[in-house]
């Protein structure tokens, strides 16, 4: 299984002439596990690979939290313009799993590629910050949440086995292991099991002291009256 490179970055670059000129500066990151290569900048994502061979048809799965679409493709088409969310600013944050699966004329699988995108406020400057550390926004989590990590933030680019551990208090423990050294974790909340109360996060990443722990509460849905 290959792990596909889905290229959302875009740089644009003019000419006014045809002599030699200086475009502007663009953002190169070639650190192939950043999550700039993971991270929704535009509404239009363009999609595209390479056709594998013997192949007749392939088709494409964009999981995310909330749902999930499927298109199928044949042997003559190389590229999709995934429409991630219909306005320019996203209303909501997700992570999606994209998955490209190729068949032959028997319906056997010849090739599949996979990658991971994120939409998120922050990339389109629509991200609420609080700086109040004691904010009571900061310890609550609804529907979803979008869990990012980076082994640069222990001082270790070079890492390997970042893992998110998940423990709700008295209940069930997840523990989720990832092969990027940065990127992000979708945790879908409602209709998962998880139910509702107060969550343990740990992020922790291996040959690495530092660990970055948080609790978080969610909370019932709908209005709570309290009558005295």
């Amino acid at each position: 299984m290959r792990n596909m490179r889905w290229a959302v970055l875009a740089a644009a670059m003019t000419v006014s002439s045809a002599l030699a000129v200086s475009s502007d500066s663009i953002l190169v990151d070639g650190t192939s596990d950043a999550k700039h290569w993971q991270t929704v900048f535009t509404n239009e994502v363009p999609l595209r690979w390479n056709w594998a061979a013997n192949a007749v048809r392939a088709e494409l799965t964009i999981a995310g939290m909330t749902g999930t679409i499927t298109t199928n493709f044949t042997q003559t088409v190389s590229n999709y313009v995934w429409r991630a969310f219909q306005t320019d600013v996203p209303s909501s944050e997700d992570v999606y799993d994209l998955t490209l699966n190729f068949f032959d004329n028997g319906e056997a699988l010849v090739e599949a590629w996979t990658g991971r995108l994120a939409v998120v406020a922050g990339a389109f400057n629509s991200a609420a910050v609080d700086a109040v550390e004691t904010s009571r926004t900061w310890p609550k989590v609804k529907t979803t949440a979008i869990i990012p990590y980076d082994a640069a933030w222990a001082g270790a680019s070079n890492t390997v086995g970042p893992q998110v551990v998940i423990a709700k208090a008295g209940g069930a423990v997840q523990t989720n292991a990832f092969e990027n050294t940065s990127g992000y974790y979708g945790w879908k909340l409602r209709n998962s099991g998880w139910g509702y109360g107060t969550f343990n996060l740990t992020l922790s990443f291996a040959s690495v002291t530092n660990i970055y722990e948080a609790e978080v509460t969610r909370s019932l849905d709908g209005t709570a009256i309290s009558v005295k």
